[in-house]
């Protein structure tokens, strides 16, 4: 009776074969990680096209991988500037900022500089120009109340004929999409009353409701607008005089010109 021999397979044969094994674990772990990433990930169909063409070109070893670049967070994979072909780099640099940053950062001057342009014809068609004024700063604009023309002496409500004013700078204020604090300020006179037992608790008062007068009779955005209390501790005039103090007596709307 004839015997059927075993083949025995060649030495090389069989080391080749464990080697393809474990590179094609290898190759599928990879596959699993991507494919979990992009389950997670935000996807610009863009540059999703761009990452998947990178990665067959790894896998068929025809490139280096050069088209992998920075895709400046939006996606849960990673690409970073240092990959970015030289070129490509200067061209995204220039763009971003000569295109959306740009145009935003002259719409925000143009929407601030209107602005002040129309508060400074209020305030000359009120004649308040001796009670508000306008400082424009590096990263601000400051428009300055003196509390005269809104509160009486030690109180908080708001009176009015500053109803009015607040009213009328509510107005323009609408137009500029930004960020605004009103920041109420006290003299260095000390006052002690049931309601306010410090100038913390009038300016921060203050400017509480001049905030809840632009949400309440305005319309202004609550979710833009902040309330801060400063006391007597932040004065433009010395404390020395009743006119100084008066000075010191204000409501400052600071509107900031970075958001």
């Amino acid at each position: 009776m004839n015997k059927r021999l075993k083949r025995k397979l060649p030495e090389d044969e069989i080391e080749a074969g464990s080697w393809l094994t474990t590179y094609s674990d290898l190759v599928t772990l990879l596959l699993t990680f991507f494919v979990l990433l992009f389950s997670m990930a935000s996807i610009d169909n863009k540059r999703f096209e761009e990452v998947a063409q990178s990665l067959r070109s790894a896998f068929m070893s025809i490139s280096n991988g050069e088209i992998f670049y920075n895709n400046d967070g939006k996606d849960l994979v990673s690409i970073f500037d240092e990959n970015m072909p030289e070129d490509l780099l200067e061209d995204n640099i220039t763009n971003n900022n000569k295109g959306d940053l740009g145009d935003a950062d002259e719409m925000k001057k143009d929407a601030v500089s209107e602005f002040r342009e129309q508060v400074e014809q209020l305030i000359s068609e009120m004649e308040l120009d001796e009670y508000v004024q306008i400082i424009d700063e590096k990263t601000s604009l400051i428009l300055r109340i003196d509390s005269v023309i809104l509160f009486d002496l030690g109180k908080a409500d708001i009176k009015e004929s500053g109803k009015e004013t607040i009213r009328k700078v509510a107005k323009l204020m609408k137009e500029i999409n930004t960020e605004i604090t009103v920041q109420g300020h006290t003299d260095n006179l000390p006052i002690h009353t049931s309601l306010f037992p410090t100038n913390w608790e009038l300016s921060t008062k203050r400017a509480t409701n001049v905030v809840l007068f632009l949400v309440n009779e305005c319309s202004l955005d609550p979710k833009k607008l902040t309330a801060t209390g400063n006391g007597e501790f932040r004065p433009i005039a010395p404390n020395d005089t009743e006119e100084n103090r008066q000075k010191n007596r204000r409501i400052d709307i600071v509107i900031d010109k970075s958001k």
